[in-house]
């Protein structure tokens, strides 16, 4: 069932005229069901919202208006009131979300289900205000970071709604630089992004007229950062968002009901002079995260560091087990494919066998393994009874460009190891010169994927960006989901549930 009350209608682009005019006006349609106002419309498809309570237990008292009734994050918009009791003391507060990536949880344990989005509700508080002689009050406020679309203002009294407003957040973006040499660094900021709404938030980047990835701001509340290399030759190239909830970019949106949501647009100039090169590759993974001894009595078993890139040199540290026993130390892995009539299935590796002290104590070298990225759950045996267990995580590594550089027709490979078998962790997708090409996965290869790329390309420099995707095994000719998130290239890693980037360049010398 799809619920639409006045925050939906606004983010859809068609306005609402009622916006900054008083609750008592609405009430009406507030009448229609509890629904209006206890759930957020967007929830077709993924995207799902908890609200708080946002009933009116005395009734509604005054009028509220806001003005504007829409605008960016950070501008100053003034909310007033009237028919107030004089001298009361009320507070103005924004109704704000959270957004999650929801994964799979068994036992504990992500299960490699990826479940698309959900939302919770935040309550901000913008103002306390005492109300004047006449039963009026008048206060400024800043537009709070968050999603794009229509948000309610409440006014509150110890504690109890009394009234409410409405404000529409628009999408703002901004680029920098406007200039610059080959491979430089093209930032694109956005603020505003309505990802509570499945179609009107979602957006694509196309660098001239091609598509390069897709751009999410679910759990960076509505702002994003995207960060693109210069590419192309010397002179003017055209940076475009465009819609794209569908999976592609959409192209008359000009003529479609959301044509009032903004289209930005901007020019970066290619200039001549030495060109930026990516970092080592061996200096783009990404940076270990401590582990930590758990707390609590009984058997313990960590590593440290707890998540990091294949082959990083770790310890696996165990207090408490059996004295002077001989413990045997295993992880899961999982073995199969999901494209494969026999599956996948997990199994125990075994790795070690160590001695405790007579205090139960080890301390013992430990390597990241080569093996699925992910979360993986180590387990102490002791004559075939598992005594403790802890969890440790494997992040992705890119292997140097093979080779890096060469003529047209050059066969280049492209290696990364520690790519996982979840729906977040699966597959990775590649771009080349700012250009989507395609997507590859690790799952049946223990996570050592090689992608064959033939240098195609007019001489000089290039650049291959990986990005992470997701990956969802389903028969999307009997769904129409939106937005589609799938197999793209998610340019904001940062905001995915896994933190992969790698960039390359590539020189063809003739």
């Amino acid at each position: 069932m799809k619920m639409f009350d006045h925050e939906a209608r606004a983010v859809a682009g068609r306005g609402d005229a009622h916006i900054g005019r008083s609750v008592a006006i609405r009430c009406a349609r507030m009448l229609l069901g509890l629904a209006l106002v206890v759930a957020f419309a967007a929830t077709a498809a993924q995207g799902t919202v908890k609200t708080g309570d946002a009933t009116f237990p005395n009734g509604l008292t005054g009028q509220v208006q806001v003005t504007p009734t829409q605008g960016i994050v950070g501008s100053e918009a003034t909310i007033q009131g009237s028919g107030f009791e004089a001298g009361s003391q009320l507070d103005i507060v924004w109704r704000a979300f959270d957004g999650h990536w929801k994964l799979g949880m068994k036992n504990g344990e992500y299960d490699g289900d990826f479940l698309g989005r959900s939302f919770t509700t935040r309550m901000v508080p913008l103002a306390t205000v005492t109300v004047a002689a006449d039963g009026t009050f008048s206060v400024a406020f800043r537009v709070p970071e968050g999603f794009g679309g229509t948000h309610d203002i409440y006014v509150r009294k110890s504690g109890a709604n009394v009234n409410k407003t409405g404000y529409n957040v628009q999408l703002h973006a901004a680029m920098t630089p406007q200039r610059g040499t080959l491979g430089s660094t093209i930032t694109v900021h956005l603020t505003g992004l309505n990802d509570l709404h499945n179609i009107a938030g979602w957006y694509s980047v196309l660098y001239d007229d091609t598509m390069t990835g897709f751009i999410t701001a679910v759990t960076t509340h509505g702002t994003a950062t995207v960060e693109i290399p210069a590419t192309g030759r010397v002179g003017k190239h055209i940076v475009k968002l465009i819609r794209a909830p569908f999976g592609q970019p959409y192209l008359a949106y000009t003529t479609s009901p959301y044509a009032a949501l903004a289209a930005p647009q901007f020019i970066f100039t290619v200039t001549d002079g030495s060109p930026v090169l990516p970092k080592p590759i061996a200096q783009q993974a990404v940076s270990p995260k401590a582990g930590s001894e758990p707390s609590g009595e009984g058997p313990k078993l960590w590593v440290d560091p707890g998540q990091a890139p294949v082959f990083t040199k770790a310890h696996v540290h165990a207090r408490g087990l059996p004295a002077n026993a001989h413990v045997a130390l295993a992880f899961t892995e999982m073995s199969g494919s999901r494209v494969t009539e026999s599956g996948f299935a997990p199994k125990m590796v075994a790795f070690a066998t160590v001695s405790a002290d007579a205090e139960g104590a080890f301390d013992v070298p430990f390597q990241i393994p080569d093996a699925l990225g992910g979360t993986h759950r180590l387990e102490a045996s002791v004559g075939g009874r598992v005594v403790a267990s802890a969890h440790f995580g494997i992040d992705p590594v890119g292997l140097p460009l093979d080779p890096a550089q060469g003529p047209v027709g050059t066969a280049i490979t492209l290696h990364v190891k520690g790519v996982g078998w979840t729906q977040t962790d699966n597959i990775f997708a590649v771009v080349i010169d700012n250009v989507f090409y395609g997507y590859a996965c690790g799952f049946s290869t223990n996570g050592d994927v090689v992608v064959p790329i033939t240098a195609a390309w007019a001489p000089g420099w290039h650049y291959i960006d990986l990005y992470p995707s997701f990956y969802r095994n389903k028969d999307y000719s009997a769904v129409d989901e939106q937005p589609f998130l799938y197999r793209q290239a998610t340019l904001t890693w940062h905001d995915h549930p896994n933190h992969l980037h790698f960039r390359y360049a590539f020189k063809v010398t003739n």
